[in-house]
């Protein structure tokens, strides 16, 4: 006789899913090696409060570059490796890192449901929901640009938009109809204390 298994309980974690350029690193435009790499301000000392207190910690980062042929999938496996590295030195770590390589205009030839990955698609956030078993009710979702924040939202987490370069170019109304708060660190919010428990 086949089991339900529709009844198994499966333990459920909260995350903090995080952009890469301008969240974590200074957006230098099309970062790909460690000489290229700066922390943001406090990134380090988010990521091991984020550790200390049992969340996953993900990035997931559009990497356009690749497609374009600016530099490959390989170099920037590498540099998040080099990253990993990094953190260790610190106590910190990143649980995993999710690349979408993808972007519209240099698609052809690429299936179409691949471009779900790209944020604001939700189709990485999902591969790693059901990878780590997470609650998205629980988790938070910070980047610095609304794309990065779009998926946060239609999955019910929380979001946090980091201050960059790329503030300027923001929709101000819809962080505001989201009431999503705005910060100049990662590390800011955190010590606000205004992430969900």
């Amino acid at each position: 006789m086949k089991k339900d298994s529709s009844h198994v309980h499966r333990p459920t974690s909260h995350a903090f899913f995080l952009d890469r350029d301008g969240t974590l690193n200074v957006d230098y435009d099309y970062v790909h090696t460690p000489e290229e790499w700066t922390w943001c301000e406090g990134a380090i000392e988010a990521i091991r409060w984020m550790n200390e207190n049992g969340y996953k910690v993900i990035v997931i980062t559009n990497q356009s570059g690749i497609v374009r042929g600016r530099f490959t999938r390989e170099q920037v496996d590498a540099l998040h490796a080099w990253v990993d590295e990094d953190l260790k030195r610190y106590g910190a770590w990143i649980d995993a890192w999710y690349v979408a390589p993808w972007h519209p205009k240099f698609h052809d030839g690429h299936h179409p449901d691949l471009l779900h990955e790209r944020k604001p698609g939700t189709g990485l956030f999902l591969q790693a929901a059901e990878r780590f078993h997470i609650d998205f009710s629980g988790s938070v979702m910070a980047g610095d640009k609304i794309s990065d924040l779009q998926p946060a939202i239609e999955l019910g987490m929380q979001a946090v938009f980091i201050r960059s370069r790329h503030e300027p170019d923001a929709d101000k109304n819809w962080l505001m109809t989201h009431r999503i708060p705005v910060v100049d660190r990662l590390l800011d919010h955190i010590k606000k204390g205004t992430v969900r428990s």
